[in-house]
């Protein structure tokens, strides 16, 4: 029964939304160039200025430092998971994010960029965000930019399924001192800082966070130990070694701080984020592992520099970027646990593989707005990518079987997992924004990249967008995207399980979208997305013939489409309503199945009650629907969930003090993220019933302003 409310629930709240739309709210015509162009609705990363959101030409949305403090949002996954189209599930090593849009699913989601202050935080190790990376606290966040499809013709590489830039609070955002702490459930600790200056034209901002907890405790009943316990007690009659059924492992120490410095036409940004004490979740090869404990960090410096207007409306942007990050160990990663391997590992399989890697970025872009009917950006840019201090220590040979002396270091030998190495990258890219009429707006973009190790790549795009009123806006869209191989792809020739291949080609997505905006009112915005992608040279490990390796090729090939629905609605002055439907289809064409591990089926809504001048009340819910199995995974399908969250915010302004409780999960629905399908040697999951994610969970929040 409970499964059946669920589906009741949607198509009700579906169909009050959009009886809602039609509404006439209860505003009057002074209000309406407020909302119209409200800082909610503007967007940078569609073009690499500001521009409308309903003209941008990209499929978009905002959310702002206002959005998170309603909804209670304690991270940046939270903040993410209510947008349409993006479904936020976990991967299969320590249950770390994964940014998946419109049904491009991966094991690492490396198809999605990720980006702070426009600074793309890519590992080229396997091309994800680095699992270490764990959560990104939201005091230090001004507002959050989506692009749901392809972005390469802008940001090149890994804009593929869609572009996430966050953007952190900068001097003109900070105009109090202000500070704040936290606690919640699974013993979560949180405490931050904010604070700018102003002074004979030098501008500062600094935002620093701190946050810990323990994570949730829910169980894995199998893991990946269980089937080798199996073997062993038929081949050997031994006792089984698996921890599970245990709880995973999920504790976290975050450390982020950010800086902004600005002087007349400079602009100086620095963030430092560390990570410890990180939990290894499931497992990295899912098998529980209670002791293991990951830290890293990441170091990002960008210098900017925008000169005058010259020679008829010209200027000239320099950005120079560095961004350096680590994956360290710091207790032993135990792969699988005390026993494991018929005894032959009593202290339990352990590999510890540690890296650093940087990224240097010059780019160089003129821009002009003042041409006839045209907005022309030009610019050129390279890029330096080193994977360095590759380091590992380990217990085992490359064929499995133990070291005679235990725990070994095997830096600088045949035997670490991916030697260390470098690529460079060089580009060209150009924008025309063309009004071809006072109703109609052409962009084209084209950007050739050049890669030291896998060639080169041209990726344009098209976006033709009608303002057939003031009210309403129709956009046809035609980008083409682009990801690298990932140097684990391309370099990995000393594992037991998974290869590299250096002939790899990038993968390439064609994406065709129609989208329409409507304001049939002042208080009310109903946008209707229709898409669809041709996915060609997919990376995918494919099971080498005679041994138990599997080596990656370009192999893949997917087909998606799907539909995205939204209506922003303002009932009244004090009541504001936003729910948004998401559907998506997507299919392999080589195996001529389903994708799987994706919902076709996502149902947001948010409402926003002031219900008083001072006491706000956001109640958010969140549907997920079942998600289908790969054609080699033999399960059923996995059940969708509800999650429910209730945030109050009381202010006491005399002493301008904010104080916030909410509880997430109210309904405590047992929520599950898809685990591994079977690999090419197995025939059952090595996590056969799903990764569990947190139940209900309280938290509240204490604000000062200076």
């Amino acid at each position: 029964m409970k499964k059946n409310k669920k589906y009741i629930a949607i198509p009700l709240l579906l169909a009050t939304s959009t009886c809602l739309a039609f509404t006439d709210g209860e505003f009057d015509d002074s209000d309406e160039f407020g909302d119209f162009y409200s800082d909610a609705e503007f967007i940078s990363i569609a073009t690499g200025t500001k521009t409308s959101l309903n003209k941008a030409p990209a499929i978009a949305s905002v959310i702002t430092a206002s959005d998170l403090k309603k909804r209670g949002v304690r991270n940046l996954v939270e903040a993410l998971s209510m947008i349409p189209g993006l479904n936020v599930s976990r991967n299969s090593q320590i249950m770390s994010p994964k940014f998946n849009f419109r049904g491009i699913t991966s094991t690492f989601s490396p198809q999605t960029l990720l980006m702070i202050d426009g600074t793309p935080l890519k590992s080229i190790v396997r091309g994800d965000n680095h699992i270490t990376w764990g959560r990104f606290p939201i005091h230090s966040i001004e507002r959050i930019e989506i692009i749901r499809g392809p972005g390469s013709a802008l940001y090149g590489a890994d804009a593929f399924a869609g572009v996430i830039n966050v953007i952190t609070k900068g001097p003109e955002h900070t105009k109090n001192n202000s500070g704040g702490i936290s606690a919640g459930s699974f013993n979560r600790r949180n405490a931050w800082f904010n604070s700018s200056l102003d002074h004979n034209n030098f501008e500062a901002s600094l935002n620093v966070e701190y946050s810990k907890a323990d994570g949730h405790k829910n169980t894995i009943q199998q893991d990946a130990q269980f089937g080798l316990d199996v073997l062993a007690n038929q081949q050997a009659g031994l006792a089984p070694v698996s921890l599970a059924p245990g709880p995973v492992n999920l504790g976290y120490e975050l450390l982020d701080v950010f800086v902004k410095l600005k002087h007349n036409s400079f602009r100086v940004n620095l963030g430092i984020q560390e990570r410890k004490n990180l939990g290894t979740g499931q497992g990295v090869t899912e098998a529980l592992d209670p002791i293991g404990k990951f830290g890293g960090h990441k170091y990002i410096l960008d210098v900017l520099h925008e000169t005058p207007e010259f020679q008829s409306g010209w200027k000239l942007k320099s950005k120079i970027s560095y961004y350096r990050s680590a994956q360290e160990v710091e207790q032993d990663l135990h792969i699988f646990p005390s026993g494991t391997f018929f005894g032959t590992f009593p202290d339990g399989l352990i590999g510890n593989p540690e890296w650093q890697e940087d990224n240097t970025t010059v780019n160089f872009k003129l821009e002009n707005n003042k041409l006839n009917n045209h907005s022309i950006s030009i610019g050129i840019g390279y890029s330096q990518a080193d994977l360095f201090e590759v380091t590992e220590r380990k217990n085992f040979f490359p064929d499995l079987s133990p070291r005679p002396n235990g725990v070994e270091d095997v830096s600088d030998t045949d035997e670490i997992f991916i030697p260390e190495a470098s690529r460079n990258s060089r580009y060209i890219f150009a924008q025309d924004i063309w009004q071809l009429a006072p109703d109609w707006e052409l962009t084209t973009g084209l950007r050739w990249d050049q890669y030291s190790d896998i060639g080169s790549t041209i990726n344009p795009r098209l976006a033709l967008v009608w303002s057939s009123s003031l009210n309403s806006t129709t956009k046809l869209l035609y980008g083409r995207a682009f990801r690298a191989p990932a140097f684990a792809e391309l370099l990995v020739t000393n594992n037991p399980v998974s290869l590299g291949n250096p002939n790899l080609s990038p993968e390439i997505i064609d994406t065709y979208e129609l989208g329409y905006s409507i304001k049939p009112n002042v208080s009310t915005t109903l946008n209707f997305n229709i898409f669809y992608y041709h996915i060609e040279d997919l990376i995918t490990f494919v099971p080498d013939q005679s041994i138990s390796t599997a080596t990656a090729q370009n192999v893949g090939e997917r087909d998606g489409y799907g539909i995205e629905l939204e209506s922003i609605i303002s009932l009244s002055k004090s009541v504001h309503f936003n729910a948004n439907y998401s559907f998506v289809k997507a299919k392999d064409n080589v195996l001529k199945s389903d994708v799987g591990d994706y919902p076709e089926h996502q149902f947001n809504a948010i409402l926003d009650w002031n219900a008083w001048n001072n006491f706000d009340v956001n109640t958010t819910i969140r549907f997920v629907g079942d998600r289908g199995r790969s054609i080699n995974d033999s399960r059923n399908d996995l059940d969708g969930f509800i999650d429910l969250s209730i945030n109050m915010n009381f202010a006491i302004p005399e002493h301008k003090i904010d104080f916030s409780i909410g509880v997430k999960n109210l309904l405590d629905d047992d929520i599950f993220e898809p685990s591994n399908s079977p690999n090419s040697t197995s025939s059952t999951a090595n996590i056969p019933f799903d990764l569990p994610q947190a139940g209900i969970a309280f938290h509240i929040e204490l604000l000062k302003v200076f």
